[in-house]
């Protein structure tokens, strides 16, 4: 089944390549599946080659996988069926996050999932040089505004007498300072049980601070119900923010989050 799938990406790949060839350098990303069609998984975006883009999907997804989706310079969504049992799968490509993910949750429902969810999502940036136009305020204002986009890794010490440690993926900015993205937070609770939940992020950057509110939490493994978070973080540097969760549900503690 899993040549099938390389199959595909294969058209795929080509119709993007001749759709770009010739044009300016543009961000890459990819999605590496394993030979049960989704049971481990690995995504990537925004990296300057395709290269880049497919050793870091294939690390993530671990042993026995291959990369089975390539993109440039737009965005790209991996949804799989949550039932017991069910390896039905779907992923799409576009201009927009709402349009990939609308389209591989399509391609799920149409190979049978009855739960699909969307279990990650990116956007490609491209490198304008416009963005380097000196002598333009609006890129000179943009340069000096604090840069979301990219990898991070999430370390938050909840209150409950446990810490959440994951990564947030800020993967689209949709105005000036605001942005969206993804964060996946794992855990073990104090009864021994271990967790992993995903919940989408609407982020703004104010001056020296940052907001990231959480929305929509699905779990990854294990099940309960969790309450969607709230950062308030202060910038301490380019690559490192610290403050404070005041989740839906009153719960807080404290987050440092790195650029990876």
């Amino acid at each position: 089944m899993i040549s099938g799938i390389k199959a595909v990406a294969a058209r795929l790949v080509f119709a993007l390549l001749l759709s770009f060839a010739g044009g300016q350098a543009m961000a890459a990303g990819a999605l590496a599946i394993d030979s049960l069609q989704g049971e481990k998984y690995g995504f990537s975006f925004n990296h300057p080659t395709t290269d880049q883009a497919e050793k870091r999907a294939l690390r993530e997804c671990g042993s026995d996988c291959a990369v089975v989706l390539r993109f440039r310079a737009e965005c790209g969504a991996y949804a799989a069926d949550q039932a017991k049992g069910s390896n039905a799968y779907g992923w799409g490509t576009g201009a927009t996050s709402s349009i990939v993910q609308q389209r591989a949750l399509s391609e799920c429902r149409a190979k049978g999932g009855s739960s699909c969810k969307v279990r990650s999502w990116g956007c490609d940036a491209t490198k304008a040089s416009a963005d380097q136009d000196s002598g333009s305020r609006d890129n000179n204002a943009a340069s000096a505004e604090f840069q979301m986009q990219g990898d991070w890794e999430v370390d938050y010490a909840g209150s409950a007498g446990f810490p959440y440690r994951g990564t947030l993926r800020v993967n689209e900015k949709s105005g000036n300072g605001v942005y969206r993205g993804v964060m996946v937070l794992a855990y073990t609770n104090n009864q021994g049980q271990s967790k992993k939940v995903q919940q989408n992020t609407l982020i703004t950057v104010r001056g020296n601070t940052v907001t990231i509110k959480g929305s929509n939490p699905v779990y990854l493994q294990g099940s309960g119900n969790y309450d969607p978070d709230t950062y308030t973080m202060t910038i301490g540097s380019s690559n490192v923010m610290r403050g404070q969760n005041n989740d839906a549900g009153g719960a807080g503690g404290s987050v440092v989050i790195t650029r990876r």
